[in-house]
């Protein structure tokens, strides 16, 4: 289990998806000054080769460095899983985050775990055929269910969780219904049980953070290109739009 602790912060973040928006994200962002902004999955890792990202992060974190602001980020499905691993070069205020990654922003505590299905796999396998180039990951795209890093987390942090961030949902909170994605379930035979496996592997990790995390407060996530807020158990699940900033402006922001 990574543990992350940032101080002296004065406004936590969350967005949606990005897609290899580092420049615009970054822009958005310095219109704070000590912030961490927490971006949701599918940032846009593996597209292009290591140098491009490490020459970007360079330019990007010294940016960053000016507002003593942090980009936060971890894995959608669209991105190379193997750059969540801890292994990719290291910017002090750039950061890409491991599942199951615990990130302290003063007495506030936020458990993140990425992954999801990529619903226009057909078409990415397609293209790697005729390009070449990698831009889907199989199985390796989807959220886990780790027991041992869930237990673990229970009792280090018990009923200590405030926030949870992830890729993709619970299947009880929106979207509930497929809808919207019928040309690729047409075209892919097999996408709808993997769907499904994706949902009901984050019903299993709801239903684990349940039994010793009772005072979370909110959940934020992305992949579904919306906005959309919802109560559930007296958590608010909070969809984040492509790019969207949200504030967080609850309790335990303090310092103790």
């Amino acid at each position: 289990m990574l543990n992350i602790r940032f101080e002296n912060i004065d406004a936590l973040l969350f967005c949606g998806d990005i897609h290899g928006e580092f420049e615009t994200i970054v822009y958005k962002l310095n219109q704070y000054d000590n912030a961490v902004l927490i971006v949701c999955g599918d940032i846009g890792m593996g597209f292009y080769k290591n140098e491009y990202y490490l020459t970007l992060f360079r330019k990007l974190n010294l940016r960053l460095s000016k507002k003593n602001n942090h980009l936060v980020m971890f894995r959608g499905n669209h991105d190379d899983p193997d750059y969540f691993n801890g292994s990719f070069k290291k910017h002090k205020y750039i950061h890409l985050l491991e599942d199951y990654s615990i990130v302290q922003v003063g007495a506030t505590n936020i458990l993140c775990i990425g992954g999801a299905t990529s619903i226009d796999r057909t078409y990415r396998i397609e293209r790697e055929l005729q390009t070449g180039k990698k831009t889907y990951w199989g199985d390796a795209e989807l959220p886990y269910f780790d027991a041992e890093k869930l237990n673990e987390i229970n009792y280090v942090y018990p009923n200590d969780i405030d926030i949870v961030a992830t890729h993709t949902v619970p299947s009880f909170t929106y979207p509930t219904t497929k809808k919207g994605i019928d040309t690729w379930l047409e075209v892919d035979d097999g996408l709808e049980q993997v769907i499904d496996r994706e949902r009901a592997t984050m019903d299993l990790i709801f239903a684990k953070l349940q039994e010793r995390q009772k005072n979370i407060i909110d959940w934020y996530y992305g992949h579904f290109h919306e906005h959309k807020l919802e109560r559930h158990y007296d958590i608010n699940f909070r969809l984040c739009d492509c790019g969207e900033i949200n504030e967080f402006r609850e309790r335990r922001m303090d310092y103790e």
